[in-house]
């Protein structure tokens, strides 16, 4: 089992790892807590500029996406078993998934993640891998430094990227439901 050093000395380490059922136990801090295949993932509260992509993202996905689905952002966890727990960005799920009370269980039909200092390589690594084993249809990368958007796509179990626009360039899709938007959208000027 892999120990995850953590940099934050208040927070416990486990040589067994953890389970979803500690994620509870953790301080309400502002720090977002996620698991992957037991090991303890801690990020620092996102900047402004995250924050930013992350909502005009969702305000573009919320005004096209159709009647059936949903836009989150902030999302629910996305878990598989006990022992994987991960927080996208931002994620539309198909209404019918949805059941008022309960935890959301089923697999979103597009997740994304917008890169921050700290979460680079965990975005373009560690949760492509986790999102594409889940079996998520799509998943995006934004990053509001370099203003990009990476569209990935997953066949046969892995991801494929499909398109990557930056700046001003305009990028359609119409997976998993018609959308235009352009990165630069995503950050203020």
């Amino acid at each position: 089992m892999a120990v995850m050093a953590v940099a934050y000395e208040d927070l416990p380490i486990r040589a067994d790892g953890f389970t979803v059922d500690d994620l509870a136990e953790l301080p309400d801090d502002g720090r977002r807590y996620e698991l992957v295949d037991g090991v303890l993932l801690v990020s620092p509260a996102p900047r402004w500029e995250h924050q930013r992509a992350c909502l005009e993202l969702a305000v573009a996905l919320r005004s096209a996406c159709p009647d059936d689905r949903v836009v989150f952002a902030p999302t629910p966890d996305v878990r598989r078993g006990q022992r994987t727990s991960v927080q996208p960005d931002v994620c539309v799920v198909a209404r019918a998934d949805l059941v008022r009370g309960e935890r959301y269980l089923a697999v979103p039909l597009l997740v994304v993640e917008v890169l921050s200092p700290s979460s680079v390589g965990i975005d373009r690594l560690l949760k492509r891998d986790v999102y594409a084993r889940l079996g998520v249809g799509h998943y995006w990368i934004v990053d509001p430094d370099k203003p990009s958007i990476t569209t990935l796509r997953l066949r046969d179990g892995e991801y494929v990227e499909v398109a990557t626009v930056h700046g001003e360039a305009i990028m359609t899709v119409t997976d998993p439901f018609p959308l235009t938007v352009s990165p630069s959208q995503l950050v203020l000027p």
